[in-house]
């Protein structure tokens, strides 16, 4: 592979809730120009919205999802641009990955397999795991005199803690 080859690469970037939308877009721009400063070809660029973040970061529970395509042929800026990402206090976290380049038609084929996807898994949720719980509920039936006997046991202790 030639050293000065573009390759394609993807950037997702968090940008912290505490921000409007109209306030994203701003530094939307300025990412994109820290990329073009750097060299890169800007490409295909998705706004994915507000969505709650798998585990709090820095107090933030929810943050605006930025996607963005760009070509850069010097893989030596890809560590500069990760640096300059993690320093900039708008952005909550940044990720840099080669990828592939879609066409426009390979995109909406994508789009149209992950609009599908929650359908598919809600059928399998109600088969595959309500089943064996119903089973599991059945199998362990206890009398009530049964409880109540052991919860006089339980009281009847002095060490409750």
């Amino acid at each position: 592979m030639n050293e000065n080859e573009l390759k394609n690469y993807e950037l997702l970037y968090i940008i912290p809730n505490q921000y409007t939308e109209d306030e994203c877009q701003n530094i939307k721009q300025k990412i994109d120009q820290l990329l073009v400063k750097h060299g890169a070809i800007l490409g295909y660029e998705e706004f994915l919205g507000k969505k709650k973040l798998a585990y709090p970061i820095k107090q933030i529970a929810h943050g605006y999802y930025q996607l963005s395509e760009f070509e850069l042929d010097d893989r030596s800026k890809i560590q500069e641009l990760n640096s300059a990402l993690r320093l900039d206090k708008e952005i909550l976290r940044a990720q840099i990955i080669v990828k592939k380049k879609l066409t426009d038609a390979e995109r909406a084929k994508l789009k149209k397999r992950e609009e599908e996807r929650p359908l598919e898994r809600e059928e399998k949720t109600d088969s595959a795991i309500k089943k064996p719980l119903a089973k599991k509920a059945e199998s362990k039936k206890v009398s009530i005199e049964n409880l109540d006997e052991k919860l006089e046991e339980i009281l009847k202790t002095d060490n409750l803690l």
